[in-house]
């Protein structure tokens, strides 16, 4: 009797063994996304401040901010952030920068967006 009640467990270790082994690879997954997304959201902003700051200085344009930004996507950020799209507003008062894009896609289907918009004060001298 004791036997036959125990053989009706037979194998579920295995099956407890894939269910779990598929949950710890899906947070697996996510957890290395979510890192992507970060990695991609800090090197759009570190890029959004350098250029902001290139387009406050006096003297400097809008055009010389977008070749900043440009040029720190291409070199520092690299392939953490896709698809980039760097705009710089460049006012009598303000300079504002907006780096738009996506994070590299671990998770196939997902594409997480990454908008910075970072706005400094144009340098005066008085």
């Amino acid at each position: 009797m004791i036997r036959r009640r125990a053989g009706g467990d037979r194998g579920m270790a295995s099956i407890e063994a894939l269910g779990y082994i598929t949950l710890a690879i899906f947070a697996f997954t996510a957890a290395v996304q979510m890192v992507m997304w970060g990695l991609a959201a800090l090197g759009a902003h570190y890029t959004a401040e350098h250029a902001a700051q290139t387009t406050r200085l006096y003297g400097s344009s809008a055009a010389a901010g977008r070749e900043d930004a440009t040029t720190m996507l291409d070199s520092t950020v690299g392939v953490a952030l896709a698809d980039a799209h760097p705009t710089v507003t460049r006012t009598a008062a303000t300079v504002t920068v907006t780096i738009t894009g996506h994070a590299v896609t671990v998770v196939p289907g997902l594409r997480p967006p990454v908008t910075v918009t970072v706005t400094v004060p144009v340098e005066r001298i008085n």
